[in-house]
């Protein structure tokens, strides 16, 4: 099977965490002989750009882009949402009194009425749009696909959600042409932990997801706990159909960046790479951690220094501001930054900070920053609950857990990734023969033994 066709929404110079896994797939397939064809959107399709990603489609690889009928009421919505944000930012005069009112109980009155109105739109909207927004696609890619199997004499379909329209596209012309399909999920569907179905929604979509499982020849997740779902839901499939291919890094991304710490800063710079967005991923426990440390006298407060690369939801944001205006120039924030930057801003931090609420379903969430951050080989600050993220920074050796609840395991994780920092001697060793499972390369590699069970 040497002619693959990708179905993927996300393909550069469209940017986020999820361009990178379809990306690196299809450069070292493409490297391993195989003739790679991309069916994508247009690049003026609505989300992120990063232009710094274009490095990222090699020439031997046939991009395809269509046209897609977009629902921006979403979009349309958070832009008139971060507006009023900014204003409110711009003529805040006290931003204590602000993080004062978010702990009042007037304000989680509001708060439970806003999250039951937020709620209610959410179950119409995800009802209307199965199984996605980006359903406007499946058309023009259809069209175009069809073109694409016949001139390229595809062997094999290769789709990636989310969102999940790619494996409804990936599903019509597999059965239409009688070809091999994988379907790749880089989030769980109806078991994710982030998006609350109500009863009607969950089973229209129930009903999408069990036409993609029961009909894609191989269906791959990026952890087990995600394919232990599978499994245990669609009991009628063959276990051997499941395959985990995690996220990773890629060795080639490393290597204009030097990662060693030759200059010695007066401040100890934490950096957290990512979105803080939702109500459980907040940045409200590491910053009371810090003041702890602080008031105890363990880290001077002119020592430390957090930075914030991408965007930040309006009640965290408060948060950040508070602290700020409380420690001036303890805290800086960037929205979305390209690819490349984020890792010249990580390779000159002192400390990588992760977070990942505890709940259920999130056992099986890594979220795509790890991997670079194990690569990156500074310590890593992680709050993170018992599962495969925990369990990773464990096996690398690559940092200090705490769980996302308990102020004092918070604490002292700062702490340790403090006197590695401020120790002239201290350093972490991590486990670099586990860390090299992960590269792109490795992973590509699990990919063909998939493909090559197909044959």
């Amino acid at each position: 099977m040497k002619n693959i066709l990708i179905v993927a929404y996300y393909y550069p110079p469209k940017g986020g965490a999820g361009v990178q896994r379809t990306a690196k797939f299809a450069n070292y397939l493409s490297k391993f002989g195989y003739n790679v064809n991309v069916l994508t959107v247009v690049k003026d399709a609505s989300g992120l750009k990063d232009d710094s990603l274009n490095k990222d489609i090699y020439s031997e690889i046939s991009v395809y882009r269509t046209d897609i009928k977009e629902t921006n009421i979403l979009n349309n919505l958070l832009a008139l949402k971060n507006k009023k944000i900014s204003n409110e930012v711009e003529n805040k005069e006290n931003t204590t009194s602000e993080v004062i009112e978010t702990n009042s109980f007037k304000r989680k009155i509001k708060n439970n009425i806003k999250n039951v109105v937020k709620k209610s739109f959410f179950n119409m909207y995800n009802f209307i749009y199965a199984p996605d927004d980006k359903k406007g696609w499946i058309e023009y890619a259809l069209k175009e696909g069809r073109k694409i199997i016949k001139e390229k004499n595809i062997d094999l379909i290769f789709s990636t959600s989310s969102p999940y329209t790619s494996h409804l596209i990936g599903y019509e012309l597999s059965q239409e042409f009688k070809i091999k399909w994988i379907a790749d999920f880089r989030d769980p569907w109806v078991s994710n932990a982030f998006v609350d179905y109500g009863p009607l929604t969950k089973k229209r979509h129930e009903k999408l997801e069990s036409k993609i499982i029961k009909n894609a020849d191989k269906v791959i997740s990026v952890s087990e706990p995600i394919v232990r779902d599978f499994i245990n839901r669609y009991k009628d499939e063959e276990k051997d159909k499941f395959y985990i291919i995690t996220n990773g890094y890629d060795e080639n991304d490393f290597c204009n960046f030097s990662l060693e710490d030759n200059d010695k800063k007066d401040e100890f710079v934490i950096l957290h790479n990512g979105s803080l967005y939702g109500e459980k991923r907040t940045p409200e426990k590491i910053f009371a951690a810090v003041e702890n440390l602080i008031n105890s006298n363990k880290i001077p407060a002119q020592k430390v220094k957090f930075k914030f690369l991408g965007e930040i939801g309006s009640e965290h944001k408060k948060i950040v501001d508070y602290y700020e205006n409380k420690y001036p120039g303890m805290v800086e924030c960037k929205n979305y930054v390209p690819h490349e930057e984020s890792l010249r801003e990580m390779s000159k931090s002192d400390a990588l900070l992760l977070f990942i609420h505890e709940g259920k379903g999130t056992e099986g969430i890594y979220t795509g920053k790890i991997f670079e951050y194990i690569r990156a080989g500074k310590p890593i600050i992680a709050l993170v609950p018992d599962g495969v993220a925990r369990n990773l920074v464990i096996s690398t050796n690559t940092g200090f857990v705490a769980y996302p609840s308990k102020i004092d395991e918070i604490e002292d994780s700062i702490y340790k990734a403090y006197y590695v920092w401020n120790k002239e001697d201290g350093s972490i060793e991590p486990n670099w023969e586990e860390i090299h499972k992960y590269s792109r390369e490795n992973l590509t590699k699990q990919l063909i033994e998939v493909i090559n069970s197909l044959e």
